[in-house]
């Protein structure tokens, strides 16, 4: 990984955590407080440690910042782009942005937020915010020179639909960079085996049609599938993937998967300097691949 993008990464992150918990000027209380339930991490600096947190959260993303630095006329499709955070990041790093997410509430909030970004900047960004769901929404252009997920592919209905879509609007040599969470992590497996029983008492169809086996193995899934609550909300089978799986996924739909990488080693215990053993444990052959986090990058050929 480069040093350069790597730091810039760590230091981006840390104008995140001061605009988060200490307030953004551009932000209405109300806009302030939904962003901050959206990063507990961050509100939470005695359970999370800062250090680690920068670590991991830049781990996942100086590997697309570094592509974007050293491409030229970058642009990047942010696709589930949420408040829009990593849409102010690769803009600081010089791409062209398109920013698409489901919620109109978020995507509000990220407009409202850029002008704090582009202050810190001391620069314009060229971001182009829009409301769509990844379900349908396909890019009107044939340039992209990236595509970001970020916990986004697993909640799509389609998985390998999105990728096509996604290929046909990248550039010769466009490049998709996909990061979640790792199924090959116990503890996050654990968690998702508990949330999964929490939505059953919920649910009857999602009891009935939720299977846990069945998305761990991946048989008969090509995506996330909702099931109505007795709540009125809805319980989310989603399908997550191994890093061979997500190879697979996206061999097929004309993309050539690099090896990923992998980051969240470590959990928050009261230790001294969590970053250097984080980095350490990421360069163990036998451990890496069971980090909580991977990021796999791949191009169309």
């Amino acid at each position: 990984m480069n040093a350069t993008a790597y730091a810039s990464t760590c230091e981006f992150y840390r104008l995140l955590r001061r605009e988060v918990s200490t307030g953004n000027s551009h932000l209405s209380e109300a806009q302030q407080a939904r962003l901050q339930s959206h990063y507990p991490i961050m509100m939470a600096p005695d359970r999370y440690p800062e250090d680690l947190v920068t670590t991991i959260y830049a781990s996942r993303r100086a590997p697309m910042v570094e592509s974007i630095r050293r491409t030229e006329d970058a642009v990047v499709f942010d696709a589930g782009c949420g408040y829009g955070s990593e849409s102010f990041l690769f803009a600081a790093a010089g791409a062209r942005v398109l920013a698409v997410d489901r919620s109109p509430e978020q995507v509000a909030i990220a407009k409202s937020r850029q002008p704090f970004f582009e202050e810190q900047a001391g620069a314009s960004f060229d971001i182009e915010f829009l409301t769509g769901d990844l379900d349908a929404f396909t890019p009107d252009r044939s340039d992209l020179s990236h595509t970001w997920l970020a916990s986004v592919l697993a909640v799509v209905v389609d998985q390998e639909d999105l990728l096509r879509r996604v290929y046909r609007s990248s550039r010769p040599g466009g490049e998709i960079l996909i990061t979640d969470m790792n199924l090959l992590n116990p503890l996050f497996l654990l968690r998702e085996w508990q949330r999964r029983r929490r939505l059953m008492k919920l649910s009857s169809e999602f009891r009935q049609h939720g299977n846990f086996p069945q998305m761990v193995r991946r048989n008969h899934r090509k995506g996330a599938r909702y099931f109505e609550t007795s709540r009125g909300s809805e319980a989310d089978d989603v399908q997550f993937f191994y890093p061979r799986t997500l190879a697979k996924l996206l061999r097929s739909t004309g993309f050539e998967p690099t090896p990923p990488s992998f980051s969240g080693f470590m959990p928050p215990l009261p230790l001294e300097r969590h970053d250097r053993l984080e980095r350490f444990l990421a360069r163990l052959p036998l451990i890496r691949r069971f980090g909580y986090f991977y990021l796999m990058s791949a191009r169309k050929t």
